[in-house]
């Protein structure tokens, strides 16, 4: 039993070995997309113009400042606590959603009632809406 599990461990380090091995035989090409001829027109007329990196300043110059911070997070509180504007409606309470519910079934039954390849319909389980 013990033999077994020494030859195993032998196996899976040799076989990993094997595999590092070929791993590092594996050479890839060097590309240069830049060189073929899709992109010959694009990179002769790259833009030179780009500043060098000795020129960019070594602290952004467009950051707000504390205070501004500050006031900026004081103006989204205030608008968030303000009172909910007037003319917002409610949302409909159950009874509002039953009241619907039945003029929609009517609405059905009349539809129905005049499609003759239908008929009326035969009637609906007592239905209660989900909340």
């Amino acid at each position: 039993m013990k033999n077994e599990v020494v030859i195993k461990r032998i196996g899976i380090a040799m076989g990993a070995a094997l595999i590092l091995a070929a791993c590092q035989t594996v050479s890839m090409p060097k590309l240069d997309f830049i060189k073929t001829p899709e992109f010959s027109v694009d990179a002769a007329n790259i833009d030179k113009s780009y500043p060098r990196v000795a020129e960019a300043p070594e602290a952004p110059t467009d950051v707000r400042t504390a205070e501004q911070w500050d006031q900026d997070v004081r103006t989204i509180q205030a608008l968030r606590d303000a009172p909910r504007p007037d003319g917002v409606e409610e949302g409909f309470t159950t009874a509002d959603d039953q009241l619907r519910y039945e003029a929609l079934k009517a609405k059905v039954h009349a539809y129905k009632a005049d499609d003759p390849a239908s008929g009326p319909v035969q009637g609906f389980p007592d239905y209660r809406p989900r909340r």
